[in-house]
């Protein structure tokens, strides 16, 4: 959901980690020569980021290495630990992949989501920003979104429930960001988490919820994420105080 930035608190913190990270990771696209072609998708690449928004690239390679290049440690990274990782296949349209990744940077959580598609396929999104492109394809007129919808999906790949919890985990500061953000769809974040929303209760109240929600998690022997997200809620109350 589009949101105003002029009212987002700016955080530059967060703003910085996102720039170094980022920057390591083009720069290790570009030494790649198996990526034919990078971009910047999502709020990034459609011109409507804050410093509170993560990173969404999508990069295509050859049809035979879809599978190689969608693995967790085979795209380049940035700084930091990578701490969580999870196959998103199922958002995309059959024939793509999707890798959603957590990491750790300077004690706060970061969120880069990959779309890794094959050549046979390739085209920019009418909203992305070039990365890089070795092979000068195409842009189109359809959006990322509306590229990403199209046709019959991936199925979803099973999971344990430990990798449930795990979601849950990384998604308290997706929950924080909306706070912060004041958004309108903060009470869907909470029902996704399965935790409780009270809609007249303070931010303050909210932001209450999301710890306790995290200490919840204390017994999947996670202590840096949990340490990270709470670091994340604290830069909230921050903002917002």
């Amino acid at each position: 959901m589009s949101t105003d930035n002029s009212t987002v608190p700016p955080v530059p913190r967060l703003a910085d980690i996102r720039s170094r990270w980022l920057s390591a990771a083009t720069a290790g696209l570009h030494d790649d020569p198996g990526v034919a072609g990078a971009a910047l998708v999502g709020s990034l690449g459609a011109g409507r980021a804050d410093d509170w928004s993560d990173i969404d690239l999508l990069v295509f390679v050859d049809d035979t290495h879809l599978d190689d290049y969608a693995v967790p440690g085979r795209l380049p990274s940035g700084p930091g630990v990578l701490t969580v990782a999870f196959d998103g296949r199922h958002n995309g349209p059959r024939g793509t992949r999707a890798l959603g990744l957590g990491y750790v940077v300077d004690g706060l959580p970061l969120q880069v989501d990959w779309y890794v598609h094959p050549i046979s396929r390739a085209g920019w999104p009418a909203d992305s920003v070039l990365v890089l492109d070795r092979q000068g394809f195409d842009r189109l007129p359809a959006t990322f979104a509306e590229l990403l919808s199209a046709g019959e999906h991936e199925p979803q790949t099973p999971k344990e429930p430990i990798e449930h919890q795990l979601v849950r985990l990384a998604m308290v500061p997706v929950a924080g960001k909306r706070i912060a953000r004041r958004s309108p769809d903060t009470a869907r974040i909470f029902e996704i988490l399965e935790c409780p929303y009270a809609p007249g209760a303070s931010w303050q109240d909210h932001l209450a919820t999301l710890r306790e929600l995290l200490d919840s998690f204390a017994a999947l022997g996670r202590p840096g994420d949990i340490t990270a997200g709470h670091a994340y809620l604290d830069l909230v109350e921050e903002t917002l105080d």
